[in-house]
């Protein structure tokens, strides 16, 4: 077995391992798309085993996370030409192409990868190594990592609880739609459906109502200003939500019942900035319109409740909404 020592070793030095595989197992690698895929690898191997994949630092700087240390390791890997550089075409026209650089391999081997990295690796190739360059970047800069993390700071993984869906970012159509229904909840539409048997909203799309507030569109990278929230606090708000099945009478609580405990949850906790009241009042509301509520105008601008406990906000919210019959 080995020992700590050796496993930070490994993983400090494991970095020009994964700039060789990526070399080797993807056809158009800027250095610019090596880096996203190597963050990529590091949230998804983190997401599946609760455990980094690599010491090296990520940053969330202006165009999504990136990691400074694998630019002086590719410069080293080239000197001692272990990896080469060719020239390749973002287009196959070459009047409407602009030449770049792109990484090759010159070694053939992954003995220094371990089966669980290497499967890390294959489903990280299999989803994005063939991807232009602005999806990968468009999918990095709307995971919760980046986003939690405050401008020019490093992520910090160890106050990141991993979690099944911690790779999951929102894509461009469900951004849209949300953005849509923080400006009119009552037009908004949702497929009746449920995210997980306990909650029918996710922490993406939680933070997602927090960047339309704060003016952000939905197809372009929040700006440095709005980065950073705590995280720990959604996510505890998310866990207590789950660990209250019954309430002290034993019955299960009802649809407003946990659309106003997760709404007070992250009340208290005020996670937002300056947006925090009403991101919590606007995911309460998005919890329950994907249950087939419906609201009448903006309830927000008239029929603010006039207290965070969960009895005032079970009020508030039986008082603003109604079940909608689907059938």
């Amino acid at each position: 077995m080995e020992s700590n020592g050796s496993q930070n070793n490994n993983k400090n030095d494991r970095l020009k391992d994964l700039i060789t595989y990526f070399a080797r197992m993807v056809a158009h690698l800027p250095e610019v798309k090596l880096d996203k895929l190597i963050y990529i690898s590091q949230l998804y191997h983190y997401s599946n085993s609760g455990e980094l994949l690599t010491k090296t630092r990520f940053f969330g700087l202006s165009y999504g996370p990136h990691a400074p240390l694998i630019r002086s390791t590719l410069k080293k890997q080239l000197d001692n030409k272990s990896l080469y550089l060719t020239e390749s075409r973002t287009s196959s026209d070459p009047v409407y192409s602009n030449p770049c650089l792109i990484i090759k391999s010159s070694e053939q081997n992954d003995k220094n990868l371990s089966c669980l990295c290497l499967n890390t690796l294959r489903e990280v190739v299999e989803d994005w190594g063939d991807k232009p360059y602005e999806h990968i970047l468009d999918y990095t800069a709307r995971t919760i990592p980046y986003l939690s993390t405050f401008y020019r700071e490093p992520i910090s993984w160890s106050l990141i609880q991993p979690y099944r869906d911690l790779k999951y970012a929102l894509s461009l159509p469900q951004r849209v739609q949300i953005h849509r229904f923080v400006e009119e909840p009552e037009k908004a539409r949702f497929q009746h459906h449920t995210y997980s048997d306990w909650c029918p909203v996710s922490i993406n799309e939680v933070v997602e109502i927090y960047l339309a507030l704060c003016g952000q569109l939905p197809d372009k990278i929040p700006s440095q200003g709005y980065l950073g929230f705590n995280l720990q606090n959604v996510l505890y708000a998310f866990d207590k939500l789950r660990n209250k099945n019954e309430n002290a009478t034993g019955k299960y609580p009802t649809e407003i019942d946990r659309a106003a405990q997760l709404t007070t949850s992250l009340l208290n906790h005020m996670s937002f900035k300056s947006y925090s009241s009403r991101v919590a009042l606007k995911t309460g509301m998005l919890f329950l319109k994907k249950l087939c509520y419906s609201f009448g105008g903006d309830v927000l601008e008239y029929h603010w409740p006039d207290g965070n406990s969960h009895k005032i906000l079970k009020k508030w919210f039986s008082r603003v909404s109604v079940k909608v019959d689907t059938k």
